[in-house]
């Protein structure tokens, strides 16, 4: 069981928007919905860095194709990961201008609906950020409501990230330097060196008394 599931479009998601949060969490587990067509990722690698467990839930023929995927089968995987590691936060990508983030976010929507048949739910639910989620969203970044502090394990999601930007030439969103830059000016919003933002969707307070 994962304290954390992080829901990803595609590999290198994953750590652009939480590499520091699933470098801190205890058992996290990253749900990736398409493999790359790029054979030269190291995932791997990355996975043992950042700590985390992977599944991947469609071959790479699929990659940017998310569109034709059937929906409700989509779902249904996804639900059936959670109901087998029953976290206690899922994180989604934001929606952006790429057509599998709006197919995994809305995706990541219903699979964590108060719904669940199987009696779980997760207490919290966020949308997370990358650079193609800050691109035409009209103001979006303002609703940015939960942050992370990253600082202590900055280097990891650094190393990480290089690991991705050496198999994806023109990628300069991705380079190092400009994701420091990014959680530099998170941090800053927040009194923070370094730190990450997510969008909360959803939070349940589960005290007893």
């Amino acid at each position: 069981m994962s304290d954390l599931v992080v829901i990803a479009p595609h590999m290198d998601d994953e750590t652009l928007g939480c590499g520091g949060v699933l470098a801190m969490a205890d058992d996290p587990m990253v749900v990736f919905v398409v493999a790359p067509t790029d054979d030269n990722v190291e995932i791997d690698q990355v996975a043992d860095i950042l700590g985390f467990r992977y599944t991947v839930l469609y071959e790479k023929e699929w990659e940017a194709r998310l569109l034709s995927v059937d929906r409700r089968e989509l779902v249904g995987r996804i639900e059936k990961v959670l109901h087998t590691e029953r976290p206690r936060e899922v994180m989604i990508p934001a929606p952006s201008y790429h057509q599998d983030h709006v197919v995994t976010f809305e995706a990541g929507i219903s699979a964590t609906r108060p719904l669940s048949r199987n009696g779980y739910i997760a207490q919290m639910v966020a949308a997370y950020e990358y650079p193609g989620s800050t691109w035409g969203f009209d103001g979006r970044e303002i609703e940015l409501n939960y942050y992370v502090d990253i600082e202590s394990v900055r280097d990891l999601k650094l190393k990480a990230v290089s690991l991705y930007q050496s198999s994806q030439f023109g990628r300069e969103v991705i380079a190092p330097d400009v994701v420091d830059a990014w959680a530099t000016l998170r941090g800053s919003s927040v009194g923070l060196q370094y730190a990450e933002a997510f969008r909360i969707l959803r939070l349940v307070n589960a005290r007893r008394s």
